[in-house]
């Protein structure tokens, strides 16, 4: 089978042995792509990348089973490369899928993957999250108004099959809603092994250079309005009055990092956090692998299904969340992790003190949260996308 994946950027790895190309910090939609282009070359199928350069110039990469086409970069909106020859020269690429599959993050790879697939190709949409246009900057707000205003429906409608990430993610989307006849079900997936290290919890702090007397409570991802990093700063506050050895880290960084930073000064907590910003891999394993808890209180219902949840399960850590209906697709209440109120710091502060003042159920939390990522193998999700494809074009 011939695949054509369409996304705006995509990682700088070697899609043979998985290791950094170029210094380039990515998220979540072009991970999920990377995962699956891998997955799908190893069970013999023919993989094209259609996606945008970090760079102004045109690069094709080629590996067994896969090629790369970055079209050259002239500039950004937000973080989000643009290049103009992405709107037209995929057409004159010489590539003749089977079948289209684009990841709805940034555009305007997804658009032209849709005008790519045309009428005669099946068409596949994964569908990524509802685009919030609550916060950033004109160029941002302006494209994502854009998005919902026209481009959404308009490419959901002409989507043979979209993949949403869980049940509870197209219950709550403004925009599945329309489409339930023809959404399947498969979630983001995780590499387990990518997230294990030979170092002991002490030895991943001491490389860090964290506090070796400290309880780690970690954030993983972008400091937005949608993940709420201010509820949790003001959770922190709470927390260290009850528990003076609790220490925050945050991994990611975005336009709160100033606002945050005043906060916990404002708060009297400067002294317990840490911002870390943009990490290696490597440096992100070793974060997982130090801490206690993992914490993620986002607010909006653009929040779609957190692979970081993931990632902190492969690494045995025990979860908590807000109580958002798309997070129920990995958190069970009791089991894994616990959930807080939305938006609620005093309920957030007493859901982490209640894990870190009982070693026992912290234990046993994070080794469900390990037993539970083992049904999230990219190889699964590989093979319930495989057959999405196989019933498009009758393989």
């Amino acid at each position: 089978m011939r695949i054509g994946y369409f996304t705006q950027t995509f990682p700088y790895k070697n899609l043979e042995t998985g290791d950094l190309t170029e210094p380039y910090i990515g998220g979540g939609v072009e991970m999920v792509a990377y995962h699956l282009a891998r997955q799908m070359a190893a069970r013999g199928h023919e993989i094209s990348i259609f996606t945008t350069a970090i760079g102004p110039d045109t690069v094709v990469e080629d590996y067994p089973g896969i090629t790369v086409i970055r079209y050259g970069r002239r500039f950004s909106i937000g973080h989000s490369p643009f290049s103009p020859e992405i709107l037209y020269r995929p057409f004159f690429s010489g590539e003749r899928p089977d079948i289209v599959h684009a990841h709805m993050g940034n555009h305007p790879a997804p658009l032209i993957g849709c005008l790519y697939a045309g009428r005669e190709t099946p068409f596949v949409v994964t569908y990524h999250g509802d685009y919030s246009s609550g916060f950033g900057g004109p160029g941002r707000r302006l494209g994502v108004y854009l998005q919902n205003a026209f481009l959404c429906k308009k490419l959901l409608a002409r989507a043979d099959t979209i993949i949403a990430l869980s049940k509870e993610q197209s219950g709550q989307s403004d925009y599945l809603r329309d489409f339930h006849s023809k959404i399947r079900h498969i979630p983001n997936g995780v590499a387990i092994e990518d997230f294990c290290t030979p170092y002991s919890k002490a030895e991943c702090i001491r490389r860090l250079g964290l506090p070796e007397t400290g309880r780690i409570v970690l954030f993983v991802g972008g400091l937005t309005p949608v993940k709420a990093p201010d509820v949790l700063i003001k959770a922190m506050k709470h927390v260290v009055e009850e528990f003076p050895d609790a220490y925050l880290v945050f991994v990611g960084d975005g336009q709160m990092k100033g606002e945050l930073v005043r906060l916990c000064r404002s708060s009297g907590v400067e002294d317990r956090v840490r911002f870390a910003g943009f990490v290696t891999e490597e440096e992100k394993t070793l974060y997982y692998n130090a801490a206690e808890i993992f914490v993620l209180p986002s607010v909006l219902t653009s929040e779609s299904f957190g692979i970081v949840l993931l990632e902190a399960s492969a690494a045995s850590l025990p979860l908590v969340v807000s109580d958002l209906e798309c997070f129920r697709a990995i958190v069970e209440e009791g089991y894994n992790g616990v959930c807080a109120h939305c938006g609620d710091p005093a309920d957030l502060a007493d859901r982490i003190l209640s894990l870190l003042k009982n070693d026992e159920v912290r234990d046993r939390m994070g080794k469900n949260a390990r037993k539970k990522a083992e049904a999230f193998r990219w190889e699964k999700v590989a093979e319930m996308t495989e057959d999405v494809y196989a019933g498009l074009i009758g393989g």
